[in-house]
Order: C-alpha cells, then structure tokens, then sequence
C-alpha cells in the first residue's frame, strides 16, 4: 500500500498516537502503526521515518496538546485558584473513563512501560512533568494569596502531591475503579488539602469545565 491520495499527515499522526497509547512502545509493530494510519511501510518511512522517531513526534504533539490543556485548567486569577484546583482533581478522576477507548496518558503510559530507547523522549516527558507541576504550583500559590489555603504550607510540595494523586487515579481507572469511586478520591484528596477555615467554610467549588487529557 503506498500513499493514499488526500494523505493527512495529522490524521495519521492522531491515529498512530493512539494506538501507541493503546499497546505501548514496545507493544506496536510497525504492521500496526501502517494498518492505523492507512499507510504502506514504504510510504510510512518516508513521512515520518523509522517507529522510533514516530514515537517521538506523536510523543512530543501529545505533551504539547496536554501541558496547554492543564494549563488552560490552572491559569487564572487569584480568586477562582481554589476551584481550579479542585477541576484539575475531578478532571484527573474522570480522564480515562470519558475516553470511549479508556486509554490512559501518553506520559504516563511511557514512564510505567519503562521505555529507555531514546534519550530525547526520555527528556520530553520529563519536561512536560515539570511544566504541569509548574502550573499546579502556581495555582497553589494563587489560591495562598487570596487566603484560600495556609500561606505557610510548600506549594511545590502540595503540587507534587496532586500530581502523584492525578497519575494514582490513571492507575486504578485502567486497573477497573469506575468514575464514581474516583471522583471520591479526588474529593477526599480537594479536603485533605491545607484549607484554610474561610475555605472550608465554603461549598465544594464547582469544576471548571475544560478540554484538558
């Protein structure tokens, strides 16, 4: 099969994306990448090079997709930072089970497989790791500001905290857990956090809708 006429590259990037997110780096063949993205492995190799850097660039559009949609979720003036916070969490709860497919995050996906064939995938993952965490670290700080959680608390801490939980209820989704029983989780993670008495006095805040992964 070589290449079909009306050939989109971005289709093709999406669809081969996905099916590394479904069977893992080591888990696809290039007969697979071919078969999903409608492709001959002539005409494969000639768009996008061997499986190894086909990994990489549908690795680095999803850490681009994904620290810009969790940004989008975390940005923002002080005063709404508390209820951000809590939409990242719900969002975090649900993200595997409002995929119709229940694949879970490339990043994530990467770091449980263990894959160590390329340095430069090895950085992008753990620069998009530290981005995240640099946007949750900030909203954190925001929500200190506006008196929304204990000024003295490390902010950089709480973000890694969220950050592991987030990773945590990825985990347990694929394992089985359903939404409900992780939305829970999310909520119990939102309370234990060091709210100060003005907040806890407060509803819930209300999830942030959003596009994040």
């Amino acid at each position: 099969m070589g290449r079909p006429p009306g050939f989109d590259r971005t289709k093709v990037m999406q669809a081969v994306e996905r099916q590394f997110r479904r069977t893992g780096y080591v888990g696809t063949s290039v007969d697979d990448i071919a078969k999903v993205g409608g492709l001959g492995r002539g005409s494969l190799y000639a768009a996008f090079g061997d499986k190894s850097k086909l990994y990489l660039q549908t690795l680095q559009a999803y850490c681009d997709r994904t620290e810009a949609a969790w940004a989008a979720v975390l940005e923002g003036p002080d005063e709404t930072a508390l209820e951000r916070l809590h939409a990242y969490l719900v969002k975090s709860a649900r993200s595997v089970h409002d995929d119709p497919d229940r694949l879970g995050c490339m990043v994530t996906g990467f770091v449980i497989e263990g894959v160590d064939h390329d340095p430069q995938a090895n950085e992008r993952v753990r620069q998009a790791l530290r981005k995240i965490e640099g946007s949750l670290t900030e909203c954190i700080q925001a929500a200190q500001r506006h008196g929304d959680l204990e000024r003295e608390a490390d902010a950089s801490e709480i973000g890694q905290l969220l950050m592991a939980v987030n990773r945590g209820m990825e985990v347990m989704a694929k394992a089985g857990l359903d939404a409900v029983a992780l939305e829970r989780v999310a909520d119990h993670a939102f309370e234990g956090l060091p709210l100060t008495a003005r907040a806890r006095s407060q509803e819930t805040p209300r999830p942030v809708a959003s596009d994040a992964p």
